[in-house]
């Protein structure tokens, strides 16, 4: 046998080996891509973050459940609500908790495991989305997605079912907007809450600060006809801009595709996010408002 022929044969036990569980450890360890493809090939497969709720409530990988493996009950937790018979994923910071989750597991009979190299230190590194409690995929302090959106104009005759795009109108890109402090607004109209808090916005955000020049506030219609977006500006009363999202795009840029609204996005001078609301809440409204004030020097 030549000498390629060797190094082949051996090349290929190796990344087998690495690829099947141990019998010692019954759980296969996996790169955060190999780990990607895993969940997102099977929909069988049980997504589990291992660490402490807190934790999971900052950020998780999307469809995750959370079984903290520090917690006492963890056992009784990971059999109550999981299946022996599907496969299971977990993970945790940087990859210590969740082998002793996996270990856990493989002693309490289940099967198919996997685990998380690195844990989502090394999926973030790795460029892949991570969520929080409200399905947000962007996070305080980080850079806010560009996108250009087109403003709905009264004047504008659109036709019958028109959701933006295709037509000469007006339009705002986020990037040629550093230097101002932007408020955005995602939306819909057939959103209670959003017709809850959409004069709250109007007339404690957009009427006190529609003058400066520092300020954007832009509504993002999710994925909207102009029609129903006219009647939606009347019964509301806003007076301020409203885009359209055709098919989402720019909704999926900064929350899960299929989370709800309302919601909105503070973007500082800088071009990085200071704050995120979910739903309509009193105090964090209040926060909102407070920050809005804070980042234009004013006093309200």
């Amino acid at each position: 046998m030549n000498l390629s022929r060797i190094i082949y044969l051996v090349g290929g036990a190796v990344l087998m080996a690495a690829l099947l569980p141990s019998c010692d450890n019954k759980y296969t360890t996996l790169s955060p891509l190999e780990f990607r493809d895993a969940f997102s090939q099977d929909t069988l497969v049980q997504l589990v973050d291992v660490r402490t709720p807190e934790e999971w409530n900052e950020w998780h990988i999307s469809g995750a459940s959370n079984i903290d493996v520090k917690d006492e009950g963890f056992s009784q937790n990971a059999e109550r609500e999981l299946s022996k018979d599907r496969p299971v994923a977990v993970y945790c910071r940087g990859g210590v908790r969740s082998v002793t989750a996996a270990q856990t597991l493989a002693k309490l009979g289940f099967k198919n495991i996997l685990n998380l190299d690195g844990g989502i230190t090394a999926w973030r590194e790795a460029g892949l989305p991570v969520t929080d409690q409200w399905d947000y995929l962007v996070f305080d302090g980080e850079d806010a997605p560009d996108f250009t959106v087109e403003i709905m104009e009264d004047e504008t005759v659109y036709p019958e079912g028109y959701a933006g795009g295709g037509i000469s109108a007006p339009t705002l890109t986020l990037s040629d907007l550093k230097g101002k402090v932007v408020m955005l607004q995602f939306t819909a109209s057939w959103c209670s809450v959003c017709r809850k808090e959409m004069p709250h916005i109007e007339s404690d955000i957009w009427q006190r600060h529609m003058q400066n020049n520092d300020f954007v506030l832009i509504g993002i219609d999710r994925d909207e006809p102009w029609e129903k977006m006219k009647d939606f500006i009347e019964t509301t009363g806003i007076t301020y801009p409203l885009g359209f999202d055709p098919e989402c795009k720019i909704y999926d840029l900064y929350a899960s595709h299929d989370s709800g609204i309302t919601r909105n996005v503070l973007i500082g001078k800088d071009g990085k996010i200071v704050y995120r609301t979910r739903l309509y809440d009193e105090e964090q409204f209040s926060t909102l408002v407070a920050k809005i004030d804070e980042l234009l020097g004013e006093q309200q």
